[in-house]
């Protein structure tokens, strides 16, 4: 049975007027551990002495096989970057022109209304078409009885709530897919208002409801791409995701995407593949928002780069582009897709993907609202997280900038108006644990909530830490193990996680982890490590991140952006 349509409101013919303006007018991929089927595809420029740049979002990542082929065939020189859309808004409204990309792919229209305060970026136009859905188990579904009638917002809240299905979803103010998803939350709550205002922002009733369902999320990410990673490889751990409907489909059969490191094609196998139970699509009946996926050239005067963006553009645009991306789980239009059009792999409608649904998308706030929106998600709504911070404090760290590296990470989260900027502002009920380590892990130092002056002085300590002496991160580690399970108690409606701060270069081994996890009963606990120093032993850092459910950040080049990237997961 088909699942009964949305209603289309006057907004939906208001948004779909911004797009065709848009459209008409002229003006870290996620680290994976399992890698297979891989193809060589050529780094350097055939033609072309000019790489072209694009910062695009991490949902992008299984387009980019296709844009490869395309450039190289033509010789063109282009290099992927992936951030969080509102990470590329902050970007944009900070820089202008000069900015190191040459192009903007974020997933809403938004994000360029918002940072594109100095009117560098033109010629954008929409791409593809991809709504925020919840993915859930096939099982879970058909319990629920969610595969004959969609839910609203108040039915999967409750749901949630009783504990029928555990799900993920991206960090509100670090990805645009949880940015959506809290946005399409708080318009039902407030009973679908025809204007957002800051009235409602401030709303007591709104903010529990929001709060209610922040707290059923069981995993959060700074990445789209990076959750439907984790969906595949945790599927034991995970009943479904909040997320684009392309990135549901991708969990299920499947994607290729470029090894940055080696320039390779590399396949990643789906949840059918695997023999793992599929998720189904379920589409919010009361509240959906649409990602546009707008493509955006940066006018820096160079009209080569100029003539290669508007072939890109148009090239992906075009029927044939259009077919392989809807291949891929795009959608090409905004309200409901040719069914002729769409592939039946992609969008198989035995697991509830429906090409025909009208989905009513909502109208986002303007700036002010959503600003105020975003901070109070990052101050008060969210989910607290608990952050264990296992930070090296060996000798090698005082003698390749690694020391100073992190306090300049630290400060980030502990200065409030640093962090504010970054939307990384903690809640009053947030958790900070700092054990430094050389050969042995030192004293651990805690600091709760969000008070200025706790944060100060915790920011103190870190700056006197003076352990020295050599390196045994695994024992740093252990140490946080063995906190975190002391203090269970304390950290049960939290988000906990482990973020190890190295230059890596470590004795001991990794096996001492792996048995402390299995004796603590810590499994679910993830692990993130970020680099410091020029002289970083990345391959014990990523094997740490890769062993326990975390990921990797590389800040041998840009410490403060890896950390904030890190923290976005926690």
């Amino acid at each position: 049975m088909k699942s009964h349509r949305i209603k289309i409101t006057t907004w939906t013919w208001i948004l779909a007027m911004i797009l065709a303006l848009v459209s008409g007018c002229s003006d870290n991929a996620p680290e994976q551990t399992q890698h297979t089927r891989t193809s060589q595809s050529s780094n350097t420029p055939s033609n072309s002495s000019e790489k072209f740049v694009i910062y695009a979002g991490s949902e992008m990542s299984g387009l980019e096989p296709m844009i490869k082929k395309w450039a190289d065939k033509r010789g063109y020189f282009i290099q992927i970057h992936y951030k969080g859309s509102i990470d590329m808004m902050r970007i944009m409204m900070n820089d202008g022109t000069t900015t190191p990309a040459d192009a903007f792919w974020p997933a809403h229209t938004i994000w360029f209304i918002l940072g594109d305060t100095s009117h560098a970026v033109k010629n954008k136009r929409s791409i593809m078409v991809s709504p925020i859905v919840a993915g859930l188990k096939e099982s879970v579904v058909k319990k629920l009885g969610w595969d004959r009638q969609s839910p609203g917002m108040e039915a999967f809240l409750a749901a949630a709530q009783n504990a029928e299905f555990k799900y993920g979803k991206t960090s509100s103010t670090q990805s645009n897919s949880g940015a959506l998803f809290h946005l399409a939350a708080w318009w039902a709550f407030a009973g679908k208002p025809d204007t957002w205002t800051l009235d409602l922002v401030k709303d007591s009733q709104i903010q529990a409801r929001l709060k209610e369902m922040e707290s059923t999320v069981a995993a959060t990410s700074g990445s789209s791409g990076w959750l439907k990673s984790k969906m595949v490889e945790s599927a034991d751990k995970l009943d479904g995701m909040i997320n684009y409907e392309a990135m549901v489909s991708e969990a299920n059969i499947g994607w290729t995407e470029i090894d940055k490191s080696t320039g390779k094609s590399v396949y990643h196998p789906g949840l059918l593949e695997k023999g793992l139970e599929p998720l189904h699509v379920v589409y919010l009946s009361d509240a959906t928002m649409m990602a546009d996926h707008p493509l955006g050239y940066v006018d820096k005067g160079n009209g080569q780069k100029e003539k290669l963006f508007n072939e890109l553009q148009n090239y992906l645009l075009s029927p044939d582009a259009q077919k392989e991306m809807i291949s891929k789980g795009r959608r090409n239009k905004l309200l409901a897709m040719d069914p002729s059009l769409s592939d039946k792999k992609a969008f198989n409608p035995e697991y509830g993907f429906d090409v025909e649904r009208v989905i009513a998308p909502i109208q986002p706030p303007r700036e002010d609202v959503l600003t105020a929106i975003l901070d109070l998600y990052q101050e008060e709504v969210r989910k607290p997280s608990a952050t264990f911070w296992v930070i090296d404090d060996s000798g090698s760290m005082y003698n390749n900038n690694g020391k100073e590296a992190v306090q300049q990470a630290m400060s980030i989260l502990l200065t409030p108006e640093k962090a504010k900027v970054y939307k990384l502002q903690p809640t009053p009920r947030d958790i900070h644990v700092v054990i430094p380590f050389s050969d042995m892990p030192g004293t651990p130092i805690t600091a709760k909530g969000n008070d200025p002056k706790i944060l100060a002085a915790l920011m103190n300590k870190i700056t006197q830490m003076h352990l020295g002496s050599a390196t045994n991160m695994y024992a740093g580690v252990v140490a946080a193990l063995e906190y975190i399970k002391q203090n269970e108690d304390q950290i049960k409606d939290h988000f906990p996680a482990i973020a190890v701060l190295s230059d890596g270069q470590s004795t001991g081994g990794i096996n001492s982890v792996r048995q402390a996890v299995k004796r603590l009963g810590l499994e679910d606990i993830p692990i993130f490590t970020i680099s410091f120093g020029t002289e970083a032993d990345e391959q014990q850092l990523k094997e740490l991140a890769a062993s326990f459910g975390g990921r990797y950040f590389s800040g041998r080049h840009n410490v403060a952006d890896a950390f904030r990237k890190m923290k976005g997961y926690n």
